[in-house]
């Protein structure tokens, strides 16, 4: 008599999981404070009402703005619900009390910023300098023959 084929969910079982120790705490918590210096935080935010915009100052000194149909989590709320817009004690999330609604800083300002004319020609300009063609190869082969790429001068300077 045939046996019945086995399914892969009969093999099913919940993974393996360490146990979540203090070190392990202590570790994320660590990364964490090393990595937060890099991302954008919000010193304040407040809402433009005469404007529309949303505006959010940042740690670092910069002020950032974007109307808010640029910011897809806010389009729909009201300008009295967005009067509450804050940011949070530790800069990371925009906040709006009566929707319950948290916005990443730093993901907000990449993301608007990835469509800026900055941004794309520094994109642009790293792309073209990765391509390769012919007169780029003929162009290497002729600096080659004059001596090649200047060394680079030491950074330390005699003074006397």
């Amino acid at each position: 008599m045939a046996q019945p084929m086995k399914r892969a969910e009969d093999n099913w079982a919940l993974p393996r999981r360490k146990p979540l120790t203090q070190e392990v705490l202590d570790r994320a918590i660590a990364t964490e404070e090393r990595l937060a210096p890099g991302e954008h935080q919000a010193k304040t935010a407040w809402f433009d009402r005469r404007r529309d915009l949303v505006l959010i100052h940042l740690a670092d000194g910069r002020v950032f703005g974007a109307e808010r149909a640029q910011i897809p989590s806010l389009r729909a709320a009201s300008q009295n619900q967005l009067g509450s817009l804050q940011a949070t004690e530790d800069g990371a999330f925009l906040f709006v009390a009566e929707l319950d609604l948290h916005v990443n800083v730093d993901g907000l300002v990449g993301r608007l910023l990835e469509g800026s004319p900055a941004t794309l020609q520094r994109v642009g300009a790293g792309m073209a300098g990765r391509t390769r063609s012919a007169s780029k190869a003929a162009a290497a082969v002729r600096n080659g023959q004059l001596g090649g790429r200047p060394r680079k001068l030491s950074k330390a300077v005699e003074v006397g």
